[in-house]
């Protein structure tokens, strides 16, 4: 699989599953800007990689302002950009009656404005260039429900929404929408995620069985060659098909479950 020739922007790129679809990418023959918040995170991973094929830019997200001329000093300094993959984000998990508001608008900014206002900012290049390919890291959650996620589904449904409409705008213009929808995958996204103050958890939940961030950088790519409409990255035996195929053929047997399954 290759993507030689290609520029990829990736966001979110100093852990998980940017970073290792970010190092899929650079072996597959792509220049990949990095995105981050953590400028000695990117360093250390990518410290052994050319600076001519992997270039680093530090960026808080939340910043929601100074995203559009963000995006226009890297287009300026690194030319055209063929593939945007929003992958940033962070998690929440909080029953409703507990959360405090202010973790709404918080996730909110990150997981799905910051999404809205960088892929606003790159699409009027990618139409004047002739097209390009938009990915996001959306997460299963942005298509079943399940409890203590009233905030983080509420971002992923609203960018379900968001890419499948802007999908039917853009494509006359040779531009390509494509959802990545995670289920359980091994990385730290879990110490990092907002308890119901918007403290990060600290610590992973996350079982085991969950995908290595290496596999499902495997299947981003894919999908993303593919020009795939959407695509789970998940283990079969992943609770996040079982989900995903009740919700659709058995939504009545998936709500009584969801009740009392902390997924």
């Amino acid at each position: 699989m290759s993507f030689k020739n290609k520029t990829v922007i990736i966001t979110g790129a100093s852990s998980g599953i940017g970073e290792e679809t970010a190092k899929a990418f650079l072996s597959s023959g792509a220049k990949v800007i990095l995105v981050s918040r953590s400028k000695e995170k990117m360093e250390a991973s990518f410290q052994s990689y050319d600076n001519s094929q992997c270039v680093i830019y530090p960026f808080d997200l939340s910043q929601l302002d100074k995203i559009d001329s963000f995006v226009s000093t890297i287009i300026k300094k690194e030319g055209p950009i063929d593939i945007l993959f929003n992958n940033a984000g962070i998690g929440s998990e909080s029953l409703f009656e507990d959360i405090d508001l202010s973790v709404f608008h918080e996730v909110m900014q990150v997981d799905y404005f910051s999404v809205v206002y960088f892929t606003k900012s790159i699409l009027r290049h990618m139409i004047d260039n002739g097209g390009g390919q938009i990915a996001t890291n959306t997460s299963v959650a942005g298509l079943i429900t399940s409890r203590k996620r009233t905030v983080y589904s509420s971002a992923k449904f609203a960018l379900h929404g968001f890419l499948d409409s802007l999908r039917l705008e853009v494509g006359k213009h040779n531009v390509d929408i494509t959802i990545i929808a995670p289920g359980k995958v091994i990385t730290n996204f879990g110490k990092n995620k907002l308890d119901s103050q918007g403290n990060p958890f600290g610590k992973n939940s996350l079982m085991p069985f969950g995908l290595s961030s290496k596999k499902a950088a495997k299947i981003i790519l894919k999908a993303i060659k593919n020009k795939k409409r959407q695509v789970i990255v998940s283990k079969w035996g992943d609770i996040a098909w079982f989900g995903v195929l009740v919700y659709r053929f058995f939504p009545s047997l998936y709500f009584f479950l969801a009740k009392r399954i902390d997924a």
